[in-house]
């Protein structure tokens, strides 16, 4: 399955949040997901908030389903994701659970 994370990253230290979202894609990953963030997507610098937006929801319309990250509620990017994942009926997951030392996505 593929996987894009939707994490807030607006107002947020942007260090703090590649962090957070390379651990998040190291504990899903797995032999039978593959795991998308937004700085997989675009790593170009100083672009309009317009451009990061438009690529992060075309990558997630090549993708089976949606993490959403703690947080995801108060930000606007994500919820826009959030909205584009249901309405494209991909699979939306919300928790992270360790079963048997395995991630499973609830």
């Amino acid at each position: 399955m593929k996987i894009y994370i939707s994490i807030p990253i607006t107002g947020h230290d942007i260090e703090e949040v590649k962090e957070r979202a390379d651990i998040l894609k190291q504990i899903i990953s797995s032999d039978s997901n593959e795991v998308i963030t937004p700085f997989d997507v675009c790593a170009d610098k100083d672009k309009p908030y317009s451009h990061y937006m438009g690529r992060d929801i075309e990558a997630l319309l090549d993708c089976d389903a949606i993490f959403m990250a703690e947080g995801w509620q108060s930000s606007k990017g994500c919820n826009l994701e959030h909205h584009a994942a249901v309405l494209y009926d991909k699979h939306v997951f919300t928790e992270i659970v360790l079963k048997d030392s395995k991630a499973v996505l609830l």
